[in-house]
């Protein structure tokens, strides 16, 4: 079994686990719940529609399971390009967050349920 070279806050890239989201890149859902939440946003061209299924499919009672048994590898940029090098790639990715910060207002007031209340939201290493 593959382990991460990081292990992340509380051992979380190495432990199955609840999160509230994971990239739409690894997901793996039954089709009848895929269709019951109706699939990926289209809105969401290409950043964030991982994350909004994923809330969605929690809306609908599901729950978002971290499996750390495979090893994948995901070079987000390589095909597509970074959105900061395009003008018009970067418009596209400022509204879809906005979108995604305006469907998800909630989320981000009240916090991420799977994470705690002690780590910062401010901070991506997890600081209190």
């Amino acid at each position: 079994m593959p382990f991460a070279k990081r292990k992340g806050y509380l051992a979380r890239a190495v432990r199955p686990g609840n999160f509230s989201a994971v990239t739409g890149t690894c997901q793996m859902v039954r089709r009848n719940v895929f269709e019951r939440v109706g699939g990926y946003n289209e809105a969401f061209a290409v950043g964030f529609n991982g994350a909004d299924f994923c809330l969605r499919v929690w809306e609908a009672s599901y729950r978002t399971i971290f499996a750390p048994y495979a090893e994948l590898y995901h070079y987000e940029f390589t095909s597509r390009g970074r959105e900061e090098a395009n003008e018009e790639k970067l418009r596209r990715w400022k509204r879809e967050q906005a979108l995604f910060i305006q469907r998800w207002a909630e989320f981000f007031l009240d916090g991420d349920s799977w994470l705690g209340p002690n780590p910062s939201s401010d901070s991506e290493y997890f600081s209190l």
